[in-house]
């Protein structure tokens, strides 16, 4: 949209993102906004993600701006000065927009090839780096950890956040730790975009053993990049450890606009207590959501008829050591669009199993951990583990969620279930 943005801005079209409710609460560690000030907030995460001359707006905190075009979580719209509804797309298409836009007011003058490369987008680069995302760190779902600055008294032009999930994001007990460098903006501090600003060396470990000891920082694609870098790792806990504790050297090269940028180097000291996480009944705890995102995704075909307030995705995850064996995620969603929500007071999701064939499953019912208050719209994540059966290459199982989920606005509450074939080819 940035493109589009330049391309028609001058023709008279204004460009703007609306932020309203969370489509998805509790992906990431970002839960529902209970406050304009809280999704003023997030508006920063995402432009700093975005790095976007584009202004946003806010809707209230009734959604009015989304209910009055549609209530889609992600949708597209153009208006024209006199309020008439031009297009508008359930699910927000730039290439359907840019289509329009060309059609009523000229070339874009963006070609193909320039096109399909702004498709990649996003703020740092992704690929043979250790950043991450802005919109992708689970900030409240992270145990904060100690930052000691090494270097003195020297007023340094950057500062340093770390933070970590807990123990048992993956099947190994593995988990991730953030390490987010964020420039002075009292100083104006920019960091270079010519090549990857920031380098992080981790030493002197004790407690926990790090997957990589450099990390090393994505780079900016436009703009002047004044934004934080959050640069992740993996660790595992020391057997019997209670703390962690570990060195980090930061090289950054950075600067003020106008001005040659530099390399500043500093040391910190990082500690804390190792968060070892806890799981409810057969339910993984949210903040693992992000690793079991990255899994395998298995076919899905929904058997039972009518329609539920609820969707379920199936992944799983082969462990490294024996491929015969795993596990498998449930990835239970309530209808929070239309105004659903898990009824906790009845009681807790549960998922009932069937092996068919290829399969061998250690529960045939799992359930969900209870949770405080009479209604959320959170995702339930249950998993079971597997075993395959000798020779085989294909997989097939029986799955049925079973919910009492309530609608407030509707003024009822009842039980759902729906059953699923899945299927999947190893």
């Amino acid at each position: 949209m940035e493109a589009l943005h330049k391309a028609y801005s001058t023709k008279g079209v204004s460009f703007y993102y609306v932020l309203s409710r969370e489509p998805h609460p509790g992906f990431y560690g970002f839960v529902q906004p209970d406050s304009l000030e809280m999704r003023q907030e997030y508006t920063g995460f995402a432009r700093a993600e975005l790095q976007s001359e584009i202004p946003w707006i806010i809707d209230n905190m009734d959604n009015t701006l989304q209910k009055t075009y549609g209530g889609m979580p992600n949708a597209d719209f153009i208006i024209d000065s006199d309020g008439t509804l031009l297009m508008s797309n359930e699910w927000a298409d730039p290439n359907k927009v840019k289509e329009f836009l060309e059609d009523r007011f000229g070339p874009s003058d963006i070609s193909d090839e320039e096109w399909e490369k702004l498709g990649q987008g996003g703020m740092a680069m992704t690929g043979n780096n250790d950043e991450v995302p802005q919109m992708e760190v689970p900030r409240l779902a992270l145990t904060p950890l100690e930052v000691k600055n090494l270097n003195g008294n020297d007023s340094l032009p950057f500062s340093v956040e770390a933070g970590t999930l807990p123990t048992g994001v993956t099947a190994e007990g593995k988990s991730r730790l953030y390490l987010t460098i964020r420039p002075d903006k009292d100083k104006n501090i920019i960091f270079d975009r010519e090549e990857p600003p920031i380098n992080i060396q981790l030493s002197d470990a004790k407690g926990v053993s790090f997957g990589k000891d450099q990390l090393v920082s994505g780079k900016a694609r436009r703009g002047s990049d004044t934004f934080p870098h959050s640069l992740g790792v993996i660790w595992t806990a020391d057997e019997g450890a209670e703390d962690m504790e570990f060195t980090i050297l930061v090289k950054a090269k950075l600067g003020t606009e106008g001005q040659e940028l530099t390399e500043k180097t500093a040391k910190f000291l990082i500690a804390g207590p190792i968060p070892y996480g806890e799981t409810e009944a057969d339910e993984v705890p949210a903040v693992q959501f992000q690793a079991i995102s990255q899994l395998e995704k298995l076919q899905m075909a929904i058997t039972s008829e009518g329609k539920v307030p609820m969707s379920l995705e199936t992944r799983i995850e082969r462990d490294p050591n024996d491929p015969q064996k795993g596990k498998i995620y449930f990835i239970l969603n309530v209808d929070s669009d239309t105004g659903h929500k898990w009824n906790n007071l009845a009681a807790a999701p549960e998922i009932a199993v069937n092996a068919v064939s290829g399969i061998k499953l250690d529960k045939e019912l799992l359930k969900a951990g209870d949770r405080e208050g009479a209604e959320d719209t959170d995702n339930r994540v249950l998993s079971v583990g597997f075993t395959l059966e000798s020779g085989s290459n294909e997989i097939k199982f029986e799955v049925t969620p079973q919910a009492w989920i309530c609608n407030d606005g509707q003024g009822w509450c009842r039980y759902f279930d729906a059953t699923y074939e899945v299927t999947g080819k190893f």
